[in-house]
């Protein structure tokens, strides 16, 4: 009889996150892939089925291919920059010094920030022609400093970067918690067979932070391509198509052309290389992450 009531008290406590589960991701997953096989959109309400032919666009499309691109080399820049970065300051905060309880609440601040207003305030930073960081460049005698977010070159990286500084915090407050939980007696240990600062590190620190850095790894890369609101806000897209990413192109494509169907195959087409990446990541986790 306890049992039984253990059950349903456990069922109801479930039973809302499941709910939300149905009706705002599995149902909305189930029906972006029912409607990439039609073609449907808002000015023609019908769902005639047309197979693969939305995909088969998408291979066919100048636009959606270098959207596609575009994520994939903001994620190569994004990932490596901010897990490396991240991991020094965590090192850095772990040591002791002034103000380190300070230092550690004001880290904090960009990752609460609202995109909209880091945009603003990146965007007159940056700007080529009055923005202070051209002019302290121009100040050092740098005749033709970059173009930040006005060119086509510098756009995508200079977004990412900003992002970069955004979630710092963030990674850096969680490998700051792996690096308390590494044993101090490993130190001393590696001091004593004469290691040095770098030697720890490597042989020490790296390896038993590994699964946090393979769980922020994922995390990233998965975030990296939900990137929109920056994109968006900082350059939307330009100049031209430099930094249009997937996540923007979808939004177009729905909302400003209505061609659901067509960004909806873009996502679920998203969907799968996320997934891919991850399983890749999951299966070669096993020659680089230690587990203690």
């Amino acid at each position: 009889m306890m049992r039984s009531g253990e059950a349903k008290a456990g069922v109801l406590f479930i039973l809302p996150f499941l709910a939300g589960f149905l009706i705002f991701n599995l149902f909305p997953l189930l029906y972006s892939f029912f409607i990439s096989l039609v073609d449907y959109n808002t000015l023609k309400p019908s769902y005639n089925f047309i197979g693969l032919d939305n995909f088969i666009r998408i291979f066919n499309d100048d636009i959606a291919l270098k959207a596609y691109w575009n994520s994939f080399l903001y994620t190569l820049i994004y990932v490596p920059v901010l897990l490396v970065l991240s991991f020094l300051l965590a090192v850095l905060l772990n040591r002791k010094f002034f103000l380190r309880p300070v230092s550690r609440t004001m880290i904090l601040i960009p990752y609460v920030a609202n995109v909209i207003a880091i945009a603003m305030v990146f965007s007159v930073i940056l700007d080529p022609y009055d923005g202070p960081v051209n002019a302290f460049l121009h100040l050092i005698g740098i005749q033709n400093p970059p173009m930040w977010l006005g060119g086509t070159s510098t756009a995508l990286p200079t977004i990412a970067l900003v992002n970069v500084w955004q979630s710092l915090s963030f990674q850096t407050i969680v490998f700051l918690a792996a690096l308390q939980g590494v044993p101090s007696e490993l130190y001393e240990a590696a001091g004593l067979d004469g290691a040095g600062k770098w030697r720890k590190t490597l042989n020490v620190t790296i390896p038993l932070v590994s699964p946090t850095t393979f769980f922020l790894a994922i995390t990233s890369i998965i975030s990296s391509f939900q990137n929109y609101a920056s994109v968006r806000a900082l350059t939307n897209g330009g100049p031209g198509v430099a930094s249009r990413v997937i996540s923007l192109n979808i939004y177009e494509e729905a909302f400003t052309y209505n061609r659901y169907s067509y960004a909806a195959a873009q996502a679920i087409l998203l969907f799968v290389v996320i997934l891919a990446i991850t399983i890749i990541q999951w299966r070669g986790q096993k020659k680089w992450v230690h587990y203690s």
